[in-house]
């Protein structure tokens, strides 16, 4: 058995197409056939059910395959290890959420001067995926969904606020009851974009005596705040994405006490050896304690 041969069975397993695995795999279909037939003799099975219209499993393949994706997995891990070694060790993926690449970057990354960050803009669902697939180091997200063999650490807990037209008359200067936002059109992180999040977001605010209608789902701040201004939506976000968005006719206000909020997390494999990943982790720890990751106070936000 060869891993050549594995990964040619999972490339066929995830297009059921020969012809695609073979493209997929810059290689020509004969070649990907004959290796598959070579391993079904040595297994002793078919693993794929062969017709002239399409391709499936067979009751042994949907046994092989999971088994085979482990070793590939496994096998790339230890490449990859061997190659950052061969590098020293010190150079890692490093994945970020939207609005959080300048505080990683911006305080971190400069502590930690022998460590090549190579940075890697992505939704905090593609961080963990990536992060369990051994293809990033190191996650920086918005209340991530973690997977068995992920650790975390709380970097920062964030307060939503509410981003309001100036004449909305939700903007008075006080601090925002949830339950005023009943039934008022609300623009929020896409559920696709991350699912936890915004079932997070939502939750806490019907808890908190709220009927929520969503108008829109919109992934960035940038995008939803001419929504507010034009009197369309009442946007929810973050005081950190506030202060970096500033756009003038918006004002935010706080919700009342206790008010409903979301986690900054950094996030890397439990079993991660890489001196680079644990020395980074201690830095964010250490800036965390020293509250640099605190979430800016909004002017005028009025708590």
């Amino acid at each position: 058995m060869e891993l050549r041969q594995l990964e040619y069975v999972l490339a066929v397993a995830e297009e059921l197409h020969f012809g695609r695995a073979a493209a997929r795999m810059h290689v020509t279909q004969q070649s990907v056939s004959e290796q598959v037939r070579r391993l079904e003799r040595e297994l002793g099975s078919p693993l794929f059910a062969r017709t002239s219209r399409r391709v499936s499993l067979t009751t042994a393949g949907e046994a092989f395959l999971p088994e085979a994706r482990r070793v590939v997995d496994a096998a790339r891990h230890a490449l990859d290890v061997g190659r950052r070694s061969a590098r020293g060790g010190m150079e890692i993926r490093v994945g970020y959420a939207d609005d959080l690449g300048p505080r990683l970057f911006g305080l971190a990354v400069p502590r930690a001067p022998s460590i090549k960050v190579t940075p890697r803009p992505m939704t905090t669902p593609e961080q963990i995926a990536a992060l369990s697939e051994h293809r990033l180091d190191l996650g920086l997200g918005w209340t991530p969904d973690l997977r068995p063999g992920l650790s975390s650490l709380l970097v920062a807990r964030e307060p939503l606020v509410v981003a309001l037209a100036e004449g909305h008359p939700l903007a008075d200067g006080a601090a925002v009851d949830p339950a005023r936002l009943s039934h008022q059109p609300l623009a929020v992180v896409p559920r696709d974009v991350n699912p936890l999040l915004h079932d997070r977001i939502i939750g806490q605010l019907v808890t908190r005596g709220a009927a929520v209608t969503v108008h829109q789902e919109i992934p960035s701040l940038d995008r939803m705040l001419p929504l507010v201004l034009a009197g369309s939506a009442l946007g929810i976000t973050v005081p950190s994405a506030a202060a970096a968005n500033p756009f003038a006719g918006v004002v935010y206000r706080y919700f009342s006490d206790p008010g409903p909020y979301i986690d900054c997390s950094l996030v890397w494999r439990r079993d991660d050896t890489s001196v680079a990943v644990a020395e980074l982790v201690g830095v964010v720890r250490e800036l965390r304690d020293e509250g640099a990751f605190l979430p800016p106070d909004l002017d005028g936000g009025h708590r």
